[in-house]
């Protein structure tokens, strides 16, 4: 048996136990080489005795420690001492989300929307290492004490690539959390780890569990024979929290950034649905297009009707158009066509698009019925999650696009290239592999693609765009 005092590896001294469960004992420790406080999670006898079992959560181990995200416990070591195995893990000085709803029985909409994007910023980046981490509770949401959020315990993670873990006796997953294709005996994907999340933040708003039963199996099962019982509050948290928890995957939020978007964007300033506005006519603008131009008053009449519908992390985008009955289907705004007629406020023409001649950042980006919210405007000397380098006019007519993303479209690949960012970047070794994306956004009165770019982190401080 394990006690206080004991070392691992001749290294970590074991302080406290900080808790026990199915796979393992939690030890706050010291690491005397480095001379700072972690956690050493160690391996039940039977779990590490398992060959295959211990050869899998190691290769987990090494994948987890590839993971740098604020929003993630930072593995720091993996080893064998005393005849058990163990993981270095960062040490949260806080309390588990369990513990504070315990303590304070429910969070506001506003508190739960901030820990529920929080949490899936970091599961995002456990997602894009190809892990899912399938036991996400309030138990493993860890609150530091300045508020923020940290996901911790990965016993449980799977690659996608690697076989189904089994072990003699053990459940992959909390019964009161698991999602109804873990129910099922499906293989866990991202979206399980979104609707644990939501089964989270539902908990967090109602003080109560969606599902409640004899015991946590038929918990369970509850959850492949109807829906969660809805939530008594009135907020947009609520249609965040619902999607989340569709029975069906392909319902739910596609991907945990989706979700930390949308979970922002629910106790942001309400937005109204993304709708090109008509812009300004400068004074002393003639009312009808000159003669030898036709066409560019029902051009016009085109980009101001243009609604540029996004779903963005399903990747799926659909632009609808109105023309005028008289007008080519086929005609394409121009830059001149918006410069003559607004200026493009905060833009200047270049590179046959247009670049900021301002910093432009923004909060999340949401959609409302597949329309695009516009995003919130942010001081870009303060913390925000977006930046726009480019622009680009909407694409006219009616086009869907349900196989790719976005930026899978050649023209708006282009337009907003690595290449466009690097040229334009303050930096460009440091925001080589920011995540870049395009969204409609109006400035102005004037609705344009914007090009824009985030840290991996998910949000960042200060502008990196030159002017």
């Amino acid at each position: 048996m394990l006690q206080a005092g004991l070392r691992l590896s001749d290294r970590y001294l074991l302080r406290t136990r900080l808790g026990a469960g199915g796979m393992g004992e939690v030890w706050l420790a010291v690491d005397e080489v480095l001379r700072r406080t972690v956690a050493v999670k160690v391996m039940l006898p039977g779990v590490a005795a398992d060959p295959d079992f211990a050869r899998r959560f190691e290769a987990e181990a090494t994948a987890m420690a590839r993971v740098n995200h604020p929003g993630v416990a930072s593995i720091h070591d993996f080893g064998r001492s005393m005849g058990v195995a163990f993981l270095v893990m960062e040490f949260v000085d806080g309390e588990s989300l369990a513990q504070r709803l315990a303590r304070v029985g429910r969070l506001s909409p506003e508190e739960t929307m901030r820990l529920v994007a929080q949490a899936a910023d970091g599961l995002q980046a456990v997602h894009d290492q190809g892990l899912v981490h399938r036991d996400i509770k309030p138990a493993n949401l860890l609150v530091r004490r300045d508020g923020t959020v940290v996901i911790t315990d990965f016993g449980i993670a799977r690659h996608e690539d690697a076989s189904r873990l089994t072990v003699s006796g053990a459940i992959l997953g909390t019964p009161s959390y698991l999602s109804p294709e873990q129910v099922r005996g499906e293989p866990a994907g991202v979206r399980s780890d979104v609707y644990a999340l939501g089964l989270v933040a539902y908990e967090c708003l109602a003080g109560e569990k969606p599902f409640t039963g004899d015991n946590p199996y038929a918990v369970a099962l509850l959850r492949l024979q109807s829906s969660p019982r809805t939530i008594k509050i009135e907020s947009p948290a609520r249609a965040v929290v619902e999607r989340a928890l569709a029975m069906d995957p392909a319902d739910r939020w596609p991907s945990a950034s989706a979700l930390a978007g949308a979970a922002r964007t629910a106790t942001a300033p309400a937005q109204a649905a993304f709708i090109p506005p008509s812009a300004p006519v400068p004074p002393g603008a003639p009312s009808k297009p000159p003669a030898d131009h036709p066409g560019k008053s029902r051009r016009r009449m085109t980009l101001i009707a243009a609604v540029l519908v996004v779903t963005v992390a399903s990747g799926a985008a659909v632009w609808i158009g109105s023309q005028d009955e008289k007008s080519s289907p086929n005609a394409t705004p121009t830059p001149g066509d918006i410069s003559e007629k607004s200026g493009t406020p905060g833009f200047e023409e270049c590179d046959g698009g247009y670049c900021p001649t301002e910093p432009m950042c923004w909060g999340g980006l949401n959609s409302s019925n597949e329309i695009p919210a516009q995003p919130a405007r942010k001081d870009c000397a303060g913390v925000h999650r977006w930046e726009t380098f480019g622009a680009i006019t909407l694409p006219p007519g009616a086009i869907r696009i349900n196989e790719s993303p976005l930026m899978d479209k050649p023209d708006i690949a282009a337009a907003c290239s690595a290449e466009a960012l690097r040229t334009r970047s303050q930096d460009a070794d440091k925001t080589q592999d920011w995540v870049r994306d395009a969204w409609p956004i109006a400035v102005g009165g004037v609705p344009l693609l914007h090009c824009i770019v985030r840290s991996p982190d998910g949000e960042s401080q200060g502008g990196v765009i030159k002017f």
